[in-house]
C-alpha cells in the first residue's frame, strides 16, 4: 500500500489528465455517432438536430479561442501567485492527495455551478450550455464566452490550502471531462448504489430539464451527494423537456453564444431605476425590474474577483514597476544623504545587472561585482529535492558551506524573467538594494515559476558602485 503515499510529479498528473481527455474525446465521438445512428434508425434524426449539434461544436471552438487565447495564462499565473504568496502549506502530490483533490474540486464545482444558475451575469454565459432542446454528447461541448472565468474564484481556495496549481487545474479538468459522458439518452438508469453516490446520465437529464420540478436541480459534477446534502436533488420521473424556459429557437452559433448577454442587457435597460439596472446583473434569471431585490450575495463574487485582479496586478513583479523593472521611487528613507549622481549610479548599476541577467549575457553579467564578492544562495525546491543553502567567493567558486549538486539543475532553461527594485538603502560603506525577481522556467519536462528575494550589497569604490555581496533566497514551484 506504499504506492498510495508515493510522491508524484505534478506534471505526471497533468499528463494523465491530458491522456484521459484525448482518449475520452475519441470515446465520446464514437458515442455521438451511435446516438445519431440510433436516432436515424428510429427515424427521429432531423436537420434541426444536426444543425444544433454543429452550433454546439462551433460555440466550443469560440470558447477555446477565448479561453486559451486570452484567459489561460492569467488563470494559471493567478493560481501560482496565490500558491507562492498565500499557501498555508505545501501538500505533497500523492495518489491519496490527488483523490482527495478530485473530491474537493467537485465540491467547488457544485457551488460554482449553483452560482452560474442563480446570478444573472453568470447565467448569461452558462445558459448557452442549457439552450439546446436536445440532449446528446455535442451538448457537453456547448460553452458560453465567460465559462472559463467563474471556476477561478471557486477553485482558488484549494491552491491557497497548499495543493499544487497544475494538479488543481488537472483535477478541475477531470471533473469537467467526467460530465461529458452524462449528456446522453442512450444510457438509462444505473444500479442504485451508483445512482446514490455518483452523478449519472439520469441525474443530469433532470438538470437540463425545464419541467418545473427539475429546474435548478442536480448541480453536482462527479458526485450527486452534494445535491442530496444541500437540498437540490431531484430524481428522474416524468419525461424531460430539454432547453431553457425561454427558447432561442436558433442554430446560429453567434446567436446561441451571445443570447444570454443580450437578454441580460435588455433586462437591465428595461429597469426604471439605476439600482434595478445594476441589480439585473446579479439577480436570479427569473427576477424582473420592479420585483423585490434579493440580498447582496450576488455581488460577492464579482467584487472578490475585481479585488483579486487588482491585488495580483499590484503585486506581480514587472507590473508594479515602470516597465524597466524599477519601482516608482526605489531609494529608501535613508537615501537623501546620497548625491543625485550617486543615486543615479546606484540604480543604474543594479538595473544593468538585471538587464544582463534577463538577456543571459554571461560574459558581462558580473562586470559590476568585486573580484572577491561573496555569493550566498538559499534554494527551496519543494518536497522532491528539499532546500539547499550554500555560499562562495567569486575568486573561490567552490561552495564554502552547505552542499549543492549541480546535476539537480541539469536541463534547467529560463524562459522569461522580470524584476522590481523594491528599494535601495544607504549603509556605512555604500548601499543595499532589495530586489524581487520572478522567472519562468522549463526543467525536466516541467514548467514552473521561480520567485526570489535578492539583496545586492554595494560599496563605492573609486567613485563607482561595486557589488561586494549577493544574497538570493529562491523558491522553485
Amino acid at each position: 500500500m506504499d504506492w498510495l503515499t508515493a510522491a508524484l510529479s505534478p506534471r505526471s498528473v497533468a499528463d494523465l489528465e491530458t491522456q484521459l481527455g484525448t482518449w475520452g474525446s475519441l470515446a465520446f465521438l464514437i458515442l455521438f455517432a451511435l446516438e445519431m445512428l440510433r436516432l436515424a434508425l428510429k427515424k427521429r434524426l432531423t436537420l434541426k438536430i444536426v444543425g444544433d449539434s454543429v452550433a454546439s461544436v462551433i460555440t466550443f471552438g469560440l470558447f477555446l479561442a477565448l479561453t486559451y487565447g486570452l484567459l489561460a495564462a492569467s488563470y494559471l499565473s493567478i493560481f501560482y501567485w496565490a500558491y507562492l504568496n498565500f499557501a498555508f502549506t505545501e501538500i505533497a502530490v500523492t495518489p491519496v492527495s490527488v483523490a482527495l483533490l478530485v473530491v474537493l474540486c467537485d465540491f467547488a464545482y457544485y457551488w460554482e455551478h449553483r452560482f452560474t444558475h442563480r446570478v444573472g451575469m453568470a447565467w448569461a454565459t452558462h445558459s448557452v450550455h442549457h439552450s439546446s432542446p436536445y440532449f446528446n454528447i455535442s451538448v457537453a461541448y456547448r460553452f458560453g464566452p465567460m465559462d472559463g472565468v467563474w471556476p477561478l474564484l471557486f477553485h482558488l481556495p484549494l491552491v491557497v490550502a497548499g495543493f499544487d496549481p497544475i494538479v488543481v487545474f488537472a483535477c478541475e479538468a477531470f471533473v469537467q471531462l467526467y460530465q461529458t459522458i452524462l449528456h446522453t439518452e442512450v444510457i438509462g438508469r444505473l444500479p442504485r448504489p451508483i445512482e446514490a453516490i455518483f452523478n449519472t446520465p439520469s441525474h443530469h437529464r433532470v438538470h437540463h430539464g425545464t419541467n418545473r420540478p427539475y429546474i435548478d436541480k442536480n448541480y453536482g459534477g462527479v458526485f450527486i451527494v452534494w445535491d442530496r446534502l444541500f437540498g437540490t436533488f431531484a430524481e428522474e420521473q416524468e419525461s424531460v423537456s430539454y432547453g431553457i424556459t425561454e427558447p432561442i429557437d436558433s442554430n446560429n452559433p453567434l446567436t446561441v453564444w451571445l443570447h444570454g448577454f443580450g437578454r441580460l442587457a435588455r433586462r437591465s435597460f428595461a429597469s426604471t431605476t439605476y439600482a434595478d439596472a445594476l441589480h439585473s446583473w446579479i439577480a436570479p434569471p427569473e427576477w424582473q425590474p420592479g420585483d423585490r431585490r434579493a440580498g447582496p450575495q450576488g455581488w460577492l463574487v464579482p467584487l472578490s474577483m475585481t479585488a483579486l485582479v487588482v491585488i495580483w496586478m499590484g503585486s506581480t513583479p514587472g507590473m508594479a514597476g515602470d516597465g524597466h523593472g524599477r519601482a516608482d521611487d526605489p531609494l529608501g528613507v535613508d537615501a537623501p544623504t546620497l548625491t543625485e549622481e550617486q543615486r543615479a549610479l546606484l540604480v543604474s548599476t543594479v538595473e544593468d545587472y538585471y538587464a544582463r541577467y534577463r538577456a543571459s549575457d554571461t560574459e558581462r553579467i558580473y562586470d559590476h561585482f568585486a573580484d572577491d564578492a561573496l555569493f550566498h544562495y538559499r534554494m527551496d525546491f519543494g518536497r522532491w529535492y528539499g532546500t539547499t543553502e550554500f555560499s562562495f567567493r567569486a575568486n573561490e567558486p567552490e561552495p564554502s558551506s552547505g552542499a549543492f549538486d549541480d546535476s539537480i539543475l541539469a536541463g534547467y532553461e529560463a524562459i522569461d524573467a522580470d524584476y522590481v527594485i523594491h528599494e535601495i538603502r544607504m549603509t556605512d560603506s555604500g548601499a543595499t538594494a532589495h530586489v524581487y525577481l520572478t522567472e519562468s522556467y522549463r526543467w525536466d519536462g516541467y514548467e514552473g515559476t521561480m520567485k526570489a528575494r535578492e539583496r545586492l550589497h554595494l560599496e563605492i569604490r573609486d567613485g563607482y558602485p561595486t557589488v561586494t555581496r549577493f544574497d538570493s533566497e529562491q523558491i522553485y514551484r
